[in-house]
Parts: C-alpha cells; structure tokens; sequence
C-alpha cells in the first residue's frame, strides 16, 4: 500500500504537492501521466525515499520513506529515466549489492539479462542510454522489492527491447506488488497500465481504471487512447466535462 495524506512539498518557494491525498493498492501496474513539469519524476522520489515530504504523512508498504530504514529501501526499486551506473561489471556490481536486496532473484535477473542481450563482460559506465536502461530494468524486475518505481521506462529502447519489457513487465506483476510507471509513450505500456492516474499542477484528479476511462471516452467520441490521454494532460477541466465529474 502507498499513501499519501494531506502530503506537501515543493522546491523553494514553489510548491508542487499541496495537502496531496493518494492511495495505491498492490496487484495493479499504475500508469502515472501528465505533462512535463506536473511532478511525476517528484511523486516517484518521493515514493523511494529520495527525497522528503514538507508536511504530512506518507506511508509505503507499512515504512516511513523518511527514516529510510534498511528494509524499506530492500523493498523499493527505482529506476530513473537516465539511470546511473558505475565503472563495474555486471557481476561485480551484483556481488556489491545483491546482499542488500535479500529477496533477489538470480534466476530471474539471468534470464532477463539475456533476453536484453546485454554484454556480460563490459563496464556498465560503457553501455549506451539503452543498454543502462536495460540492465537497470532487469535489476529492479529481479529485485524483489514490492514497490517498483519506473520513470520513462521504454525511452532509450529499440522496438524489440520494448516489446521484451512488456512481456518482463507483465511478468513481475503479482498480487503482493505495486508497479508505478510514470511515462509519456502510452501506446508503448496501454494493455498493460491499469488504472491510470492522471497528475496536473502537483495534483491527481484522475484515478480510473482502464475501461471505465476508455467507456466513458468513447461515448464521447474518443476511442483513440492516445488522444484520450492527451486530452486529459492537456486539458483536465475537458476531460471532467467529458467524464461528468464535479
């Protein structure tokens, strides 16, 4: 479970969540969607303990990300849209922190590891955009945390890398786990995310699911989700006309 209550932060004096109020339950891949700016890549740090809240409470998986206590940060991958990685191999940067993920899967990590094509015996630091991406993508899919985090997880990715991670992806969804994926390419992750949350100047007016947006769309005449869900970054006030919210 992930949630936020009456949550407040911002950067200076600019204030990006004011008095936020969300709750996420596990078995569901949540797609999280809104234009650039809207916090997205904030709500997933703050999520993953990687940055903290002003004022209120959040809560993930029964830990306060705050204390950022061993075994909550055992519990949560994320994998930024750029990820960084050392100058290691890939079998010495397991060996280095594998022990602080003591659910990790090898057998998992190897399968994934090779259906990516990745390159066993190169630096990690010499991997392109899209290998790092990869690698970092089977780390955490392996991981065993109950909260996964991903921001922008199919840029950097070849065709055949994106339909891999679809079918990673719907791999790792379990009952007991909670995926998060912040993305702007909808049509790459669309059978997957359910329900969508849709996040506008630091708040989330939308949290459906999938058919009940999608129903409610194409009575309007939208039956494209593409344009369903550009008209729902772009124009929130449009979109709860067409829903028929308050």
């Amino acid at each position: 479970m992930i949630a936020l209550n009456s949550m407040t932060f911002g950067y200076g004096k600019k204030v990006l969540f004011d008095k936020m109020d969300l709750n996420l339950s596990p078995g569901s891949i949540y797609g999280l969607l809104g234009l650039n700016g809207a916090g997205k890549t904030s709500l997933l740090k703050l999520i993953a303990g990687a940055l903290l809240p002003h004022t209120g409470k959040l809560e993930v998986g029964g830990y306060n990300p705050v204390q950022r206590e061993a075994s909550f940060l055992a519990s949560v991958a994320f994998v930024p849209e750029d990820p960084w990685v050392p100058a290691l191999k890939p079998e010495t940067f397991l060996y280095r922190n594998t022990p602080f993920r003591p659910a990790f899967d090898r057998g998992t990590f190897d399968r994934l590891f090779q259906e990516f094509d990745l390159d066993k015996d190169k630096a990690l630091s010499k991997y392109s955009y899209g290998q790092r991406k990869k690698f970092c993508l089977a780390f955490a899919l392996a991981s065993g945390a109950k909260i996964i985090l991903l921001d922008e997880p199919t840029n950097g990715l070849d065709i055949p890398s994106k339909v891999q991670f679809r079918k990673m992806l719907a791999g790792a969804s379990t009952e007991d786990r909670i995926i998060l994926i912040s993305t702007h390419q909808v049509r790459d992750l669309e059978n997957l995310i359910d329900p969508v949350l849709i996040m506008d100047k630091g708040k989330i007016p939308f949290n459906l699911p999938m058919a009940d947006l999608g129903g409610k769309f194409q009575t309007a005449g939208l039956n494209d989700l593409e344009v369903l869900f550009n008209t729902a970054i772009s124009n929130p006030e449009t979109l709860k006309q067409l829903l028929g919210s308050e």
